[in-house]
């Protein structure tokens, strides 16, 4: 039986995650690889999973082929069914951007091994939260050796 402990537990900032679904190479593509085989949690809370959805209903984001409805209804389930879903009681007020928030109170209320982000001005600024390293893509990559 496998020991949930063990797989990482990975917060993945909305700008990881789409940039990870448009494109198939690079680290945020990896990152969701290793998630789909199982070798680590995705953590997410309401908030980030409404942030999600939204972001991937963009105009912008609609432009790449790939992103179309039955694409958004395809995550949609899997937001629902393989991820973890953390129930927000922090309140951590630290992003200079407080939409950021939410990223922070999820890794430390889901317990994470890391928050991923390649938000350089606000949260990769920050470091840690709680003892939690936030790092980018290609950090999370080398500190977890997918």
């Amino acid at each position: 039986m496998e020991v949930e402990t063990l797989r990482p537990r990975l917060v993945i900032d909305t700008n990881v995650f789409v940039s990870g679904l448009i494109s198939g190479a690079g680290s945020p593509a990896r990152i969701l690889r290793a998630v789909q085989r199982k070798q680590a949690v995705h953590l997410v809370s309401d908030p980030i999973v409404e942030e999600y959805l939204r972001v991937l209903g963009h105009p912008r984001i609609r432009k790449f082929r790939k992103i179309t409805d039955a694409f958004v209804a395809d995550i949609a389930a899997y937001l629902v069914y393989q991820t973890e879903r953390v129930e927000l009681q922090s309140r951590i007020r630290m992003s200079p951007d407080p939409d950021d928030d939410v990223f922070l109170n999820t890794a430390v209320d889901g317990r994470a091994t890391l928050l991923v982000t390649g938000d350089k001005t606000d949260l990769l600024a920050l470091r840690t939260v709680e003892s939690i390293p936030i790092v980018s893509a290609g950090e999370a990559l080398f500190r977890l050796d997918f």
